[in-house]
């Protein structure tokens, strides 16, 4: 499928849709917070914009897959898991099937692993709030519209008539790490960004974003947030920031590393300051 049209689908792959999906080049979401956080050479090389670039598998990124399939798509599990019945990843035998899983383009599970996602499923049902989020909606719902010479993509985890829910696993789900983490890793130009193409691909104006978190570990404590209205805006203002980036990028076909962005135009050497907190201690170092 290649996208030609603005619009919605509910059926398109994951892999296609971080892939060349559309008739012109695309950005997503991630992609927006690379060019923010990193540089456009970075993002050229790490993305469907490179010819030659093949995600390597990540255990982490892999326990995520299959917990969104556990929440958003539980009739996908059995096509897209292979659960490998051993203790851990240590023994041959258990590489190899890793290995075969993931040649057959199936996320390799072992089993104890599937039963912790069973455990944080019966722990999420049993939030009065998070078990009411993934009902009445679409998962994996992906939207396209058309923003100049670029298209614009999102995928958000589930659709809901009045919010957007995206789910996420962490070390912890305590809201105050989460709110570090959830600015440190851009969530708030993630939030922004679905709301605003998902409302210019249906014409649907959605409240909310809403944040589930789930901890990894026993007992899989789950907290539900969202961001206020200032911080979607400055995620909104940095999302144009990064459209505008990639337009130029495509317009010259020039993908350069880091500049300050003070000189944004051309390649600099860059005057290193102490953080804050470094400089802090410094100071206190030198009164005493």
């Amino acid at each position: 499928m290649q996208i030609t049209a603005p619009g919605t689908h509910t059926d398109i792959a994951l892999t296609d849709y971080h892939g060349d999906i559309c008739d012109a080049p695309s950005l997503s979401s991630s992609m927006a917070r690379t060019l923010i956080n990193e540089c456009p050479a970075f993002l050229h090389a790490n993305s469907y914009l490179n010819p030659n670039f093949t995600p390597e598998p990540k255990e982490h990124f892999e326990f995520g897959t299959a917990s969104h399939l556990m929440f958003l798509e539980p009739d996908l599990l059995a096509e897209r898991l292979d659960v490998i019945d051993a203790p851990d990843w240590r023994k041959k035998d258990a590489q190899d099937a890793r290995a075969a899983a993931r040649t057959n383009g199936k996320v390799p599970m072992l089993i104890g692993q599937m039963a912790e996602l069973e455990a944080m499923r019966a722990a999420l049902f049993a939030h009065p709030i998070a078990s009411k989020a993934f009902v009445g909606g679409q998962a994996e719902m992906s939207a396209f519209v058309r923003d100049g010479n670029i298209w614009l993509k999102a995928r958000p985890d589930y659709v809901r008539p009045e919010s957007l829910v995206d789910y996420k696993t962490a070390t912890s789900a305590n809201p105050k790490e989460f709110a570090r983490r959830a600015f440190a890793l851009g969530y708030h130009q993630q939030a922004a960004w679905y709301l605003d193409v998902l409302k210019a691909a249906t014409g649907e104006v959605r409240s909310d974003f809403w944040f589930v978190t789930q901890a990894k570990v026993a007992p899989y404590l789950v907290t539900v947030c969202r961001f206020g209205d200032d911080a979607i805006d400055a995620g909104r203002a940095l999302n144009r920031k990064a459209i505008d980036e990639f337009k130029r990028c495509v317009d010259t076909g020039e993908w350069h590393g880091y500049r300050n962005p003070e000189t944004p135009d051309q390649d600099t050497a860059f005057i290193l300051n102490l953080p804050t907190f470094a400089q802090r201690e410094v100071d206190q170092l030198i009164a005493a």
